[in-house]
């Protein structure tokens, strides 16, 4: 995913907090550790020893490797005994990081993004929404799926959180009242979440609160909410047509984020109760043929029953 710089900023600023944190003990440690002339001396040895073996590979001086190899191992030996003498083993002179897989830089050996980048990044986008983390359901305790056509719908589903992130289809959930549209959207949530993308749940009052924030916010701050909303991997919009209508922001605002995503094909998942022609008085035919966009996107009609009224 694409990440505004802003929340770079921060997520750097608190790998260096964390890396300052494992090294400062350690730095001060080593400090104490070159008070002593012994060590110093035998570490000032050691390095000149190794320029010494790199000269002499330089000039093809084979005959004296063996004795300048033997001679940087005896320093090293006379190292490491000065640093036991003071109580300091190769454990104690190592950062204690956070993270064993990156060392607190975010990115592990082979430049990959860590996982714990993306968390990091999960648990910011929450907090700078003001959102909660969500307790989401999954595909494995799923219960009803006999009813409402539900095992397809979630063979389906599961399929498309294997190909995610290589896909770009937009998902539409509509129908009646606890007939298992949230649950399979939490479903999907819940499993990419697990497979370290960022994933936003939100209901639709939640949004609509944010694009009041949005609404009111200095220009320089519009920013953020806007990436946020439009650059995590998956947005889920829980209940639409549950909010109220803010003028000249609820209709407007969501058509802008939904129409950004497609944009930059990041998908969005959007349950509701609502049929098409509420949905066009409500919202608007701009959005509505978004939302419709058979290239782009899945619209799922779930019919049946009301799930909340069987007994578990």
């Amino acid at each position: 995913m694409n990440y505004d710089n802003a929340l770079l900023s921060e997520i750097e600023k608190i790998y260096l907090e964390k890396r300052k944190k494992a090294e400062q003990p350690v730095e001060i440690l080593k400090q104490a550790l070159f008070s002593n002339s012994d060590y110093l001396s035998a570490y000032n040895g050691y390095n000149a020893t190794r320029f010494e073996i790199s000269k002499a590979k330089f000039m093809g001086d084979d005959d004296n490797l063996p004795v300048l190899k033997a001679k940087l191992n005896d320093y090293k030996l006379k190292m490491q005994e000065i640093r036991l003498s003071l109580g300091y083993d190769d454990k104690t002179l190592s950062p204690k990081y956070e993270c064993k897989s990156c060392l607190d830089t975010g990115r592990t050996a082979d430049g990959v993004r860590c996982k714990c980048f993306k968390k990091l990044v999960c648990k910011l986008t929450l907090e700078k929404l003001g959102l909660e983390k969500k307790k989401l359901p999954s595909f494995k305790k799923a219960g009803y799926k006999d009813l409402n056509n539900l095992q397809k719908i979630y063979d389906k589903m599961a399929l498309y959180c294997e190909k995610f992130p290589n896909t770009d289809k937009n998902i539409v959930i509509a129908g009646n009242v606890g007939t298992g549209k949230s649950y399979l959207a939490g479903c999907i949530a819940n499993e990419l979440i697990s497979k370290d993308f960022n994933v936003i749940f939100l209901s639709a009052c939640e949004l609509n609160s944010i694009l009041l924030k949005y609404h009111v916010s200095p220009i320089d701050e519009k920013g953020a909410y806007l990436d946020l909303l439009t650059n995590c991997d998956l947005l889920v919009i829980d209940d639409l047509g549950s909010e109220p209508i803010y003028k000249n922001v609820t209709e407007e605002y969501l058509l802008m984020i939904i129409t950004e995503r497609m944009t930059k094909s990041n998908p969005f998942i959007i349950t509701t109760n609502l049929e098409q022609e509420q949905l066009l008085d409500r919202y608007g035919d701009r959005t509505l043929s978004r939302l419709n966009d058979k290239k782009k996107g899945v619209f799922i009609q779930i019919k049946g029953e009301d799930l909340r009224r069987k007994k578990i």
